[in-house]
């Protein structure tokens, strides 16, 4: 288990204790502040959202409204023109003609034209059929019509031309159109074409106004619509009146209108095909706008946007919006190249078109991302601040916990220190008060036991000293004893060695008397006696020697043979092995020489055996 010092723990705990909770609640406040703040930011947005939807509905609705009065204008304009022209084909003498006559030519093309701007609109007449004077009356009465056209024209900026078809493919068309014979395709068949046929009975039985479809203009004015009826003598359809307007004049006019949050606008037919829109919108739809084309080919027939101009035909368009106009939905929501966009679509009562409005969400909500971008820098800046606040903090509880930490560890380290000197010594000095109750009662505590154990150790300590004299007696006697044994052990090993010499003096001595008796003494044989007699009484003194200097302690340490100090210890107890019937036997490898005390070794290894 790791350790850890008194102090440390103090410290350790009460900045813990003092600065994680501080923390804690700092982090929670932030996290509720960011919490709230998303919350606020996804009720702002949601709260916007609905009231731009709401706004932009409305205000495409209003817009709408616009675009269909002024359409309306058109279509009143176009039943002023139908009411003045079936009149003109009734009586077409009582209307005045202009004072300077038109100039009538037919061009090699077979086409008759007007060839004279007297202030008034032009003529083309196809040469499907050769010119009679009736064909001429005809041309020429109508130049009473072009008072009228000019002022329909004039009196209203979205309009661009008006002109009338006649069944047998006459064009009168104001403003003048010069060389018509070379803007038109020769023999050019009127009534095949849309703003000629969808005014005629089978396409338009109440003879009431119609809009066309954006086409392409064969007069060379580009890419428009039409608001065309028909003028009727009777049953019999005469021709048709129509009024033009050309996509740029959508754009610039009617769907030139400044919608908030930088919206944009487009319109389109009921079957989902694209009239007009400005070039944010070609930018958005990946279309680009059809408003000019290079007549450098005559227009043969209808030419009509191609289907990738139809919102329900082109792939590209997101699924969203394509079921957005098929269900007809006044708002949505879809996504194009990445970006979210609110659409509002209302139609148009007076055409059947659609109105389109466009608002680019991002835009919308940059307010509500501003704020949370506000928002979350100063919450940021909170974090800064805390950071920068609790530096100085932390070493201010760092420094203060040192302070308690040393006011309480100082009386508890003295007793420590007590403690460890109480074993050593009882004289100790009584403890100071450190201020804390708990403490200063453990010092109180620890200076009475002190006081009490010094009483217990003064009484004790005589005892103690009795007990250790009467040790020390029976240490003497015991050594006394020991020694005593040792010696008794020692004579006894002696007597075991004289043993055999002195039973070898008692034969040699009545050996001699034997040969005293058989008169067997000579000099040889007493000297051989003497002889062996001197050498068992040197092998005695050897022994005392021996057994001598075996006990005499060595005074230095010198190098000796550790098989030499058994064997020498083996030998002085071999006859006592004999005697008991004890074999030893010596194992030894290696001899090996240590620096020490011989004689004390082989003593230690006597008292072993």
């Amino acid at each position: 288990m790791k350790t850890q010092s008194f102090k440390r723990l103090i410290k350790r705990e009460f900045v813990r204790s003092a600065l994680i909770p501080i923390i804690i609640i700092e982090i929670m406040l932030l996290v509720l502040y960011f919490s709230i703040n998303a919350y606020k930011t996804h009720r702002t947005r949601v709260t916007l959202l609905e009231e731009v939807k709401e706004n932009v509905s409305e205000m495409a609705f209003r817009e709408t409204r616009n675009i269909n009065a002024e359409l309306m204008a058109v279509s009143q304009y176009a039943r002023i023109l139908q009411s003045e022209n079936q009149r003109f084909f009734r009586n077409p003498e009582k209307f005045r003609l202009p004072d300077v006559q038109p100039v009538l030519k037919v061009a090699k093309n077979g086409t008759m034209y007007k060839a004279n701007n007297n202030g008034g609109g032009s003529i083309y007449y196809a040469g499907i059929t050769p010119f009679s004077p009736f064909e001429y009356s005809k041309a020429s009465n109508s130049e009473a019509l072009d008072p009228l056209f000019k002022i329909v024209a004039d009196i209203d900026s979205n309009i661009v031309a008006v002109y009338l078809n006649t069944y047998d493919n006459m064009n009168r068309y104001y403003p003048y159109i010069e060389k018509t014979y070379e803007q038109y395709m020769p023999n050019m068949e009127i009534t095949s074409f849309n703003f000629y046929y969808e005014a005629d009975s089978i396409h338009n039985p109440s003879r009431d106004v119609v809009w066309t479809d954006a086409y392409l203009d064969p007069a060379g004015m580009g890419w428009m619509a039409s608001c065309i009826v028909p003028v009727y003598k009777g049953n019999f359809l005469e021709g048709v009146v129509g009024i033009d307007i050309t996509i740029e004049n959508f754009k610039k006019n009617i769907l030139g209108m400044k919608i908030p949050w930088n919206g944009k606008s487009f319109l389109a037919d009921n079957q989902g095909v694209v009239i007009a829109m400005p070039a944010s919108v070609e930018k958005i739809l990946g279309l680009a706008e059809l408003t000019r084309h290079d007549y450098s080919q005559l227009v043969q027939k209808n030419t009509y946007k191609p289907d990738e101009y139809n919102l329900l035909k082109n792939e590209s368009i997101p699924g969203k919006m394509r079921e957005l106009v098929q269900k007809n939905q006044t708002i949505g929501e879809i996504k194009i190249k990445e970006k979210t966009y609110i659409i509002a679509q209302h139609e148009i009562e007076e055409t059947g078109w659609r109105f389109y409005t466009l608002v680019d969400e991002s835009i919308v909500l940059a307010p509500v991302k501003l704020l949370t971008r506000q928002s979350n820098i100063l919450g940021y800046l909170a974090i800064a601040f805390l950071i920068l606040f609790y530096i100085p903090f932390f070493l201010f509880l760092k420094r203060r916990a040192e302070k308690i930490s040393s006011k309480i560890t100082s009386p508890v380290h003295l007793l420590v220190e007590a403690t460890t000197e109480m074993s050593k010594n009882l004289d100790l000095k009584h403890i100071e008060r450190a201020g804390i109750e708990e403490i200063d009662e453990l010092s109180d505590n620890f200076n009475v036991m002190t006081d009490k154990l010094k009483i217990l150790y003064a009484g004790q300590e005589e005892k103690i000293n009795e007990g250790i004299k009467l040790l020390r007696d029976k240490d003497h006697l015991i050594i006394k004893q020991s020694r005593q044994a040792a010696m008794g052990e020692m004579i006894g090993n002696i007597a075991h060695q004289w043993r055999q010499p002195l039973n070898s003096l008692g034969v040699i001595v009545q050996n001699i008397e034997d040969a005293y008796l058989y008169n067997e003494i000579n000099a040889v044989y007493l000297r051989e006696k003497v002889s062996h007699v001197m050498n068992l009484l040197n092998y005695m003194s050897h022994t005392i020697d021996d057994f001598r200097n075996f006990f005499k302690p060595d005074k230095e340490k010198q190098n000796f043979s550790i098989y030499k100090a058994v064997q020498s210890a083996v030998g002085f107890m071999e006859a006592n092995f004999i005697h008991n019937n004890i074999k030893v036997e010596f194992n030894w490898h290696q001899d090996t020489e240590i620096c020490g005390y011989p004689n004390e070794y082989a003593q230690v290894m006597l008292n072993i055996l």
